[in-house]
């Protein structure tokens, strides 16, 4: 049973050249973190650092992640290509954040069809920008898609939950003061390019462009009601 620290742990499950990018980012944030590969020696690297916990074996074995306690893990990053045996059983035992890594369009249709919190392609985010994800409570908790377009700027999807944004033109809720921009709006069956007269409902899903501070930063704006950094944050009405 992993012990250490649990809820403020991360899991990766498959220590390739992705997973490995993602623990040594974390480790530079002294993040604890179980790992998890049937290779040991992909573990064997990681064998005396203290703050990981390596375990060889078969994670898409329901009794091994049950031992494990893999539902006491906030948040888990599946770093093997085939997955989808793994995401069903994390699902399964109520892991409340998965990270998964999609190998094709396809494949991440999949992962979002069956309930995938974040779907990241290696060959568009990197390790290290994935573990910076990670550790990110905004993005986990609302975000519905992630695209890295280079040089610290990404492309992130959530719904609106917060009202305060609702019945006000774009223009007048200046999103560009925490440089940003919506690019898309998707309400129920149909999708919206905004201009600065579009008004916003709730419910709405919002695609922003911006560097992932700022994008992250508005992600709990928009969903301010599960967020307690908005208090700290007045927005004015216009």
């Amino acid at each position: 049973m992993f012990k250490k620290n649990n809820k403020n742990s991360i899991c990766i499950i498959g220590v390739g050249r992705f997973g490995s990018a993602v623990i040594d980012e974390l480790l530079n944030q002294d993040i604890p973190i179980l790992a998890i590969d049937f290779d040991e020696k992909e573990l064997s690297k990681y064998a005396n650092i203290p703050l990981i916990t390596t375990i060889i074996g078969d994670a898409s074995d329901l009794k091994t992640l049950q031992k494990l306690g893999i539902n006491e893990i906030e948040t888990v990053i599946v770093g093997t290509p085939n997955n989808i045996e793994i995401v069903a059983i994390l699902l399964e035992l109520n892991v409340e954040h998965i990270i998964a890594r999609a190998s094709s369009d396809g494949h991440a249709r999949v992962l979002k069809q069956i309930g995938v919190n974040l779907i990241v392609r290696p060959e568009k985010e990197s390790g290290t920008r994935t573990a910076l994800i990670a550790t990110n409570s905004n993005f986990i908790k609302f975000s519905r898609s992630l695209t890295e377009l280079g040089d610290g700027f990404v492309i992130g999807s959530t719904q609106l939950l917060d009202d305060k944004f609702t019945n006000i033109p774009l223009k007048n809720l200046q999103f560009n003061r925490f440089n940003v921009s919506i690019i898309l709006v998707k309400r129920a069956n149909e999708s919206f390019l905004p201009t600065a007269d579009f008004v916003l409902n709730l419910g709405d899903e919002l695609t922003i462009v911006g560097e992932i501070s700022n994008v992250t930063k508005i992600f709990g704006l928009l969903n301010a009601q599960n967020n307690n950094e908005n208090k700290k944050t007045k927005w004015r009405k216009y």
